[in-house]
């Protein structure tokens, strides 16, 4: 079979795992949603259960795409929240490349998401190619 015809893992986005709060108490019942781009958008919602906590399951996929000489195409990761008419942006990011990577998916294991906490651009290591170090644009913390 030739190369191109194979189909490769993409690694979308690891397991999130989070809590939302607004001054302190958690938000019970609030849409929380996931986009994820590469070839196409996959779109998932969940609500936040009674302790404010919501959760994604891992998303790979298969596709052909990564095996197209000159192929660049990288994934997004969005996650976010509307909540009284405003929208939230509780990760924005572009991991670069078709692996896990460690780091992203240490923080979104565990991300604690206080509304009123300002979105920021958040830089950290790249644990598997430190010489690009991730970008992320969150109001969550860890």
């Amino acid at each position: 079979m030739f190369g191109f015809m194979k189909k490769t893992t993409v690694h979308l986005s690891p397991p999130v795992e989070g809590v939302v709060t607004l001054n302190g108490p958690p938000l019970e019942g609030v849409k929380v949603y996931r986009t994820l781009d590469y070839d196409q958008e996959y779109k998932d919602q969940v609500l936040t259960d009674a302790e404010g906590r919501f959760a994604f399951r891992e998303k790979n996929l298969e596709s052909r795409r990564p095996n197209q000489l000159g192929d660049e195409t990288r994934v997004r990761q969005v996650i976010g929240l509307d909540y009284e008419g405003k929208n939230y942006l509780l990760w924005y990011a572009v991991p670069g490349g078709i692996t896990p990577r460690q780091a992203l998916s240490q923080r979104l294991a565990d991300m604690k998401c206080e509304l009123t906490t300002p979105e920021e651009e958040q830089v950290f290591e790249n644990i598997e190619k430190p010489e690009f170090p991730h970008s992320v644009f969150s109001i969550c913390r860890w």
